[in-house]
């Protein structure tokens, strides 16, 4: 049977499809390989598959691999819709000809201004999905806490939001350019310092991953590999947990500053429930390891991260569709 209602999660790093009574059915990287021709585009594959292609030997010499959202907003329409399209294509059952027209909420960042949201309605149009609610991502993450009052924070790729939610909405809250891509232009820069290595964005946000580490005691070690800055020959270099450590602290110190600011915006008489509540971090980020208790030290707040933290906002958005009431109320 065709369900009608969809969670559609697309940040810069990750999309994340959600279906009503499914769950989450499509988690994949928010890319495109495409080749563009004056005004013709020719579009390859999205997600893995285009990951895939890219690195194959009889790939197209004109293709790129794009990234159709960046800061929180779709920065490239056209590779969005053909993503969007692509992936539509792989999570949803076939539509028979009197199937109902599909019920869509898109989450989307806290900042995101009048004309990125209408160009959000225009790109889900042009895919089939007409009159979308959009969401803003703490919104979204509230369903799934107990409390009244949350206050929430979803570390992205290239954008992070910090809010304290009710129950009429966001009370207050930001969005912030203290992400994953912060900490692996810093690694970048690191290693081409001190190593004379370049290394991709990519790369450096697969050293993060591995080896990356709040914890101080950590020795954890990794190969990377690049290009020699100095003769541009292939050349590789062993990295410890030790040195990604500073560029992981640094940028998260910035955004515990921003989480304490928006906590010191809650007015007087919702604190005490915000406090005993804590944090929720959600977000890809929200895997580092020691990243919640590094929070927790920081502000002296308990910090929650939920089971799969990349995919509590498409879930979280999701549940919405069981209390439509509340949904309506807290936009």
């Amino acid at each position: 049977m065709f369900t009608n209602e969809i969670v559609i999660d697309m940040g810069y790093a990750q999309t994340v499809i959600a279906l009503h009574g499914k769950g989450v059915v499509l988690k994949e990287p928010t890319v495109v390989a495409l080749a563009r021709q004056g005004k013709k585009v020719k579009f390859y594959a999205s997600g893995f598959d285009a990951k895939r292609y890219m690195r194959g030997r009889d790939r197209d010499p004109l293709a790129v691999l794009v990234h159709p959202v960046k800061g929180g907003f779709i920065e490239d329409s056209d590779a969005a819709i053909l993503m969007l399209k692509d992936f539509l294509r792989k999570a949803l059952p076939k539509r028979g000809l009197f199937s109902p027209r599909p019920e869509v909420i898109a989450t989307i960042a806290c900042g995101t201004s009048v004309v990125e949201r209408k160009n959000y309605e225009n790109v889900l149009a042009e895919v089939g999905l007409k009159s979308p609610i959009l969401m803003e991502t703490p919104i979204a993450v509230s369903s799934q806490l107990s409390c009244d009052y949350n206050l929430i924070a979803t570390f992205g790729a290239s954008v992070s939001d910090v809010a304290i939610v009710g129950p009429s909405g966001i009370i207050t809250g930001c969005s912030v350019t203290m992400c994953g891509n912060a900490i692996d232009e810093k690694i970048c820069a690191y290693i081409a310092e001190n190593y004379r290595l370049g290394i991709s964005p990519a790369r450096a946000e697969e050293l993060r991953t591995k080896i990356g580490s709040f914890y101080s005691g950590q020795t954890m070690s990794a190969d990377v590999s690049g290009r020699n800055l100095v003769d541009d020959s292939p050349a590789q270099a062993e990295i410890t947990s030790g040195e990604i450590a500073p560029m992981m602290t640094s940028v998260l110190t910035s955004f515990a500053t921003v989480v304490e600011s928006v906590s010191m915006m809650c007015p007087e008489k919702f604190i005490l429930d915000v406090y005993n509540a804590g944090i929720t971090l959600c977000g890809g980020f929200a895997f580092s390891d020691g990243v919640a208790d590094f929070l927790g030290d920081r502000l002296k707040m308990k910090v929650l991260v939920p089971k799969n933290p990349d995919e509590a906002i498409a879930l979280g958005a999701l549940a919405f569709f069981d209390d439509r009431d509340r949904m309506y109320k807290m936009l």
